[in-house]
């Protein structure tokens, strides 16, 4: 016969003692996921970008200018091997069709970095960060669905802004949310049958791992992967010299080769 009401024994309690930890871990791993995306993964993203951004930037359009120029003295010569007067405006066509996705590359990184600068120029302090983070938890706790199985629409709305609000760093929208919930209907665990409890337990056990799971992937993927890295002068310092090197390198190769097509084609 199913446990439809509660019954307050031993093991209803560690059902609700297990239930409560469940919930303590599901609010912990559910805040550091949504803080790995939607802010620690932008954060250390901008700062990679603002510390070799700009170099990576130049040396990719220094690397393609000279991949054009390579590509222009190729075409010129062997018009010139086929005894046909090399047609410049042909050339160059073909060579921008060639490097369209080096061009989208330069663009799309050029549009990175200036992303990444104006996340730098609009953080928060560390107080509101673990204002916001704190807020958020506790908004988690009265408004995820997977703690309030039993949600009304009003409810499922106020969530959707609570992630919204998160998301845009909004503290003060969040603040307004908790203080519009009213804490007098807040669900007691120990009034849940012992039937409940079990279900419960075992839907966010499942939410648990699956979390942990993604927790474990997003810190084996770019940017938490290299994040000690970010972080470290001596690193960032070396880089930083590599990319000076090829940079000059890439651009004694645009002297070299202009000086060629100078040559072939003054001939």
């Amino acid at each position: 016969m199913s446990n439809s009401v509660p019954t307050f024994t031993e093991q209803n309690e560690e059902l609700t003692k297990r239930l409560e930890l469940l919930h303590s871990e599901f609010l912990d791993l559910f805040t550091r996921h949504k803080d790995m995306v939607e802010n620690e993964s932008v954060i250390l993203t901008s700062i990679y970008l603002e510390k070799l951004g700009c170099l990576q930037l130049e040396l990719l359009e220094k690397q393609t200018e000279s991949a054009r120029l390579k590509m222009k003295m190729n075409m010129i010569q062997a018009a010139i091997n086929r005894n046909e007067q090399p047609d410049f405006e042909a050339i160059e066509r073909e060579i921008n069709a060639r490097l369209q996705h080096y061009y989208a590359q330069i663009q799309a990184q050029s549009a990175a970095l200036d992303e990444a600068k104006q996340v730098l120029s609009h953080l928060i302090s560390d107080d509101e960060i673990q204002k916001l983070k704190e807020t958020f938890r506790v908004l988690c706790k009265r408004l995820h669905p997977d703690l309030n199985p039993n949600q009304t629409e009003e409810e499922k709305d106020l969530f959707i802004k609570v992630k919204a609000a998160y998301d845009l760093q909004r503290l003060s929208d969040l603040q307004n949310i908790l203080l519009y919930l009213d804490h007098s209907n807040n669900e007691k665990l120990k009034l849940i049958s012992s039937d409940e409890k079990v279900e419960r337990i075992k839907h966010l056990e499942q939410q648990v791992e699956r979390l942990k799971s993604k927790i474990d992937q997003l810190k084996q993927s770019f940017p938490f992967s290299i994040k000690a890295l970010i972080l470290d002068e001596n690193y960032i310092e070396r880089e930083q010299d590599e990319l000076r090197i090829q940079i000059k390198i890439a651009e004694e190769e645009i002297v070299k080769y202009l000086y060629i097509i100078n040559i072939i084609a003054d001939e």
